[in-house]
């Protein structure tokens, strides 16, 4: 895709790296490229147990806050909690790929992406019923990625499973309350001030943004390996 891409009179592909790599390099290689295209589907991380399916939105949180545009492309399947993570990681555009599965619809969308593109917040009704309507749900990526927890969460472990302290599971259940996650009990005010959401509502709700509880199945449909292209225009 990308030599099709650069062979285009209008675009110049300046790198092609992978979503871990992106997220590593230092700013001021991004100096310079005017769009990076996203995969956000990490084809290999099915295979895997506790990564992140949806790696590439770690590289729009990347992105964010530079003057770089960003075109996300993603299985056209979503939880609403995924649509949260590429909203709050400040995509310009999102395109499913089924809308640029051949170079001249994508040339034409990074030429002219479309205002009902821009990737939009669900509504707060519908993140209520998961707990998330205050969560910042990339940052509770990145807490248990940097956790001793980190590569260990799977559908209905339990805390003794762990095989780690209890404090150390609490400790990071405490923080995932605070990136604003509520849980999904019917607490009373009173009680939801003083408690952090139990251990298996905690779980859920990360692997859900992980891509590995209640979210719909995804099409494994490029060969790319979960790129991302530097773009500039000619």
């Amino acid at each position: 895709m990308a030599q099709e891409l650069d062979a285009d009179p209008r675009i110049g592909v300046v790198h092609v790296i992978d979503q871990d790599e992106a997220v590593q390099w230092p700013l001021e290689r991004w100096e310079g490229i005017d769009v990076a295209i996203v995969d956000v589907f990490d084809e290999n991380a099915p295979a895997e147990i506790g990564t992140d399916v949806f790696s590439g939105i770690s590289a729009l949180d990347r992105l964010g806050d530079l003057p770089v545009r960003t075109f996300a492309i993603t299985p056209h399947c979503q939880h609403p909690l995924i649509q949260l993570r590429i909203h709050q990681a400040k995509a310009d555009w999102l395109y499913h790929r089924w809308e640029v599965n051949d170079p001249d619809r994508l040339v034409a969308a990074l030429l002219d992406p479309q205002p009902d593109h821009v990737p939009q917040r669900p509504d707060d009704a519908v993140l209520r019923q998961y707990g998330s309507h205050r969560a910042h749900t990339n940052q509770a990526v990145g807490l248990y990625q940097r956790s001793a927890l980190s590569g260990l969460l799977r559908p209905g472990i339990g805390i003794k499973s762990l095989h780690l302290p209890r404090r150390t599971v609490d400790a990071f259940r405490v923080e995932v309350a605070c990136s604003g996650f509520e849980g999904t009990e019917n607490l009373s005010t009173a009680t939801r001030v003083h408690r952090a959401p139990r251990w298996p509502d905690v779980r859920d709700f990360v692997l859900t943004l992980l891509g590995r509880h209640s979210t719909p199945s995804t099409e494994v449909d490029r060969d790319d390996g979960g790129i991302s292209h530097g773009v500039s225009r000619r």
